[in-house]
């Protein structure tokens, strides 16, 4: 293809450079063979822009894009080469329009109707040719948008995911802390058992000490009577013993 392009670009700098023109026919054969090519590389270029759509047609943002990666390098080429096609082409017609101008060829009106064919055919190839390239931008600038609307899906997806984690541990932490709660009432109510039982304990021993002080004054007031007692037997039993010792020393 780049030999065909190189020799193309050869023969169209022959044509600008050259001081004597191409006979008529040969400007013919020229523009017929050219038109051959622009018809078949259109064809192609057609394909292209067909096989873009099928892929957008097809469903999913996945397709398309593979389609358009799989295509852009074949795209530029065969663009290149209708570009350089239709230049070639251009550049015949005005050599026709020149000889028609010069009065270089045979019959004017036949010459005249063979070139506006051929400006007509030029026109319909750059016309199509057009239409294919802006549908083919149009295809590009679809998926470019489509992937623009795609990670802006992504980053929002994310985004809820991060909220739905936040909001997730947030409600853990909560019920992590209700337990904690939960717990610390428990001990709080076992210790208030714990402080009534005690209560009711020290209730107790104080009813008890209450009533030992209710006791005592009784206990004190009977060992006071054994004291005395036991202090009257000893004054009677020394008196006793007294009288017997007087008694001994007077019959003594």
């Amino acid at each position: 293809q780049q030999l065909r392009v190189a020799s193309r670009r050869e023969l169209l700098e022959e044509f600008r450079s050259s001081k004597h023109p191409l006979p008529m026919e040969e400007l013919r054969r020229q523009a017929r063979r050219i038109e051959n090519g622009l018809d078949s590389k259109l064809v192609q270029f057609g394909r292209l822009d067909g096989g873009v759509g099928e892929s957008a047609s097809g469903g999913g943002g996945a397709t398309l894009e593979a389609g358009l990666l799989a295509n852009s390098a074949p795209a530029a080429g065969v663009q290149r080469e209708i570009e350089q096609m239709l230049m070639e082409l251009e550049e015949v017609n005005e050599q026709m329009s020149r000889h028609v101008s010069n009065g270089c060829s045979g019959s004017a009106a036949a010459t005249m109707h063979v070139l506006q064919r051929h400006r007509e055919i030029l026109h319909d190839f750059m016309q199509e040719f057009n239409k294919t390239k802006a549908n083919l931008k149009s295809a590009d600038e679809r998926q470019q948008l489509l992937s623009s609307v795609r990670q802006d899906i992504c980053d929002h997806q994310r985004a809820s995911t991060r909220a739905t984690d936040m909001l997730l541990r947030e409600r853990n932490a909560i019920h992590s802390s209700d337990r904690l709660a939960t717990e610390v009432l428990g001990q709080a109510e076992a210790a208030k058992q714990a402080l009534n039982s005690q209560r009711t304990v020290l209730g107790g021993v104080g009813s008890k000490l209450e009533q030992l002080s209710s006791v005592a004054p009784l206990v004190n007031a009977l060992i006071g009577a054994i004291q005395r007692r036991k202090r009257r037997d000893k004054m009677i039993l020394g008196v006793l013993i007294g009288c017997c010792v007087s008694f001994l020393i007077l019959f003594s």
